[in-house]
């Protein structure tokens, strides 16, 4: 995220030349384990950050991504100990199937997010949040607006002083080709938040 982006973001809506001037510049860098993320995304759908870390790091207690093959297996007391509910437990098994890994592993060298979108979206349990968190925090595409994420619409339509979807819209218009990074100061201002760990209320 660079300087210039930041001050036609300022230039464009006086709104969030405020949460820039008040809150750190935030970081991105593109990932290098893809199945990694969106396992992480799919267990923060619709739960809590708190409870997305607990469940999350209990995974990593269970599932080395270290390991040199994409092997998986687990017991029903596995994914129970973890807190996985049974159909988070089938979207995550359905990752590891050989040609979603194929799929998977084809992103690297795809930079089209509406192709990559289009991909994504036929894997059960990945819908349009999903989507989107990857397509920020994973791909570093600088210019995805997350209409779905319901603490988006909740501060914009605080800030704004907005009640429509249209007019939800029309404001973040104004942030291309930057919309990713609006919406990484929106999150920002929000009490508690931390970029890092932030994937709450989803498709």
């Amino acid at each position: 995220i660079e300087a210039d982006h930041l001050h036609i973001l300022s230039n464009n809506d006086p709104i969030l030349k405020q949460l820039i001037a008040n809150h750190p510049v935030p970081t991105l860098k593109r990932s290098d384990n893809f199945l990694h993320d969106l396992i992480k995304y799919i267990i923060f759908q619709q739960i809590s950050t708190k409870a997305g870390n607990t469940i999350y790091n209990r995974f990593l207690e269970f599932y080395s991504f270290k390991k040199s093959d994409y092997s998986f297996e687990w017991e029903d007391k596995d994914w129970k100990k973890i807190g996985l509910s049974h159909q988070k437990k089938s979207y995550i098994e359905n990752l590891f199937h050989k040609n979603n890994l194929e799929m998977i592993d084809s992103l690297y060298a795809m930079n089209d997010s509406k192709k990559i979108r289009s991909l994504l979206i036929e894997l059960k349990g990945i819908g349009p949040w999903t989507i989107d968190m990857f397509l920020i925090f994973s791909k570093c595409d600088l210019n995805i607006f997350p209409r779905v994420d319901l603490a988006i619409i909740k501060v914009i339509k605080n800030l704004y002083n907005v009640d429509s979807m249209d007019k939800i819209e029309l404001i973040a218009k104004r942030w291309a080709p930057y919309r990713s990074i609006a919406t990484l100061y929106l999150w920002a201002s929000l009490d508690g938040y931390t970029r890092k760990t932030y994937f709450k209320e989803n498709d």
